[in-house]
């Protein structure tokens, strides 16, 4: 089963439309969004486990020069959940 996650990222002033090309071009970047607020980008990123997800962000995104700043959040699934 897939590993989800939102990693909500800031980008450098002027730099979010090149960042979001960079991200579109990665397989493991499911759906990308420009969004307004403390953060630039979410992305939804699916892999196959907490390791491959640690490598896409720290030797993939954080790489990305005009990339300042992520926070991860991996999806949980929950039994009893609605």
């Amino acid at each position: 089963m897939a590993l989800k996650a939102y990693i909500l990222i800031n980008t450098k002033i002027g730099k979010t439309t090149e960042v979001a090309k960079q991200l579109n071009e990665m397989p493991e970047v499911k759906r990308l969004d420009v969004i307004m607020g403390p953060y630039d980008i979410i992305a939804e990123v699916e892999t196959e486990s907490h390791d491959s997800l640690s490598h896409i962000v720290m030797h993939k995104l954080q790489d990305i020069e005009a990339i300042k700043h992520t926070m991860t959040c991996t999806v949980v699934k929950l039994e009893d959940a609605i």
